[in-house]
């Protein structure tokens, strides 16, 4: 619509065209919808259905586990190396590069279980854990034999999820890969962690986004409607 409206308004300064656009509104996008998320034991299923008895298996399982835990976008799985995998302080750590940084300037703490999925689907791939500081490999590679050791595009990661959700009966368009994000923001502030930490965990750069989740635990818990039901009809 920028282009169009700038369009037209060239064609009237030269006199070629009346600017027929000038008063044309652009259609505002809705950034609080609410969010497509899964509960915990829902994710437990989409997990259990995973055969880990392969190499894409583990890998699905290393991957879904790290975005339903850790809420990293389709973008910082794809980008991860295995080198990114690291020690801050005390903390076992992912570096993470995210959307428009050049390189992986900050990190998301990875908890023991969810680093042990990763260094077992590693070992599928012949990456001992000491041989990670110096492996400059992508984290989650393409199993395909066009593609094999390749990394993962955010289109690929995006294919897994679906496949994913579909295969343990989660059929439906709203669910994404980017619902593993927003379930990890949801599951957060459900066990009683502050809006900052959950801000701090998700990367938001204003805590104005992750109000958004607040928003909906709030609306969802609201019982307003049931009460109102059975004030008419009990």
């Amino acid at each position: 619509m920028v282009a169009i409206k700038q369009w037209f308004k060239w064609l009237e300064s030269i006199g070629k065209y009346p600017n027929i656009a000038q008063y044309v509104k652009s259609g505002k996008v809705n950034r609080k919808s609410p969010k497509s998320y899964f509960e915990a034991a829902q994710v437990k299923e989409i997990l259990d259905q995973i055969d880990q008895t392969t190499q894409a298996g583990k890998r699905d399982y290393a991957l879904l586990v790290l975005l339903f835990t850790c809420g990293l976008r389709t973008i910082e799985a794809s980008r991860a190396k295995v080198k990114d995998i690291t020690i801050l302080g005390a903390s076992r750590v992912l570096l993470v590069q995210g959307k428009g940084k050049a390189d992986a300037s900050d990190y998301v703490p990875l908890p023991d279980h969810v680093y042990t999925v990763l260094t077992d689907y590693l070992t599928t791939r012949g990456i001992d854990a000491k041989d990670i500081p110096a492996c400059t490999e992508p984290l989650f590679t393409s199993t395909s034999n066009r593609s094999k050791g390749q990394t993962l595009s955010t289109r690929s990661i995006s294919k897994i999820c679906k496949t994913r959700f579909i295969k343990a009966g989660f059929n439906d368009p709203k669910w994404t890969a980017h619902s593993t994000r927003h379930t990890a923001g949801i599951l957060s502030l459900e066990l009683g962690h502050s809006q900052r930490d959950t801000q701090l965990m998700l990367r938001h750069a204003s805590g104005d986004t992750t109000n958004i989740y607040l928003h909906q635990i709030g609306k969802l818990g609201n019982s307003a409607t049931a009460d109102i039901s059975k004030a008419i009809f009990d």
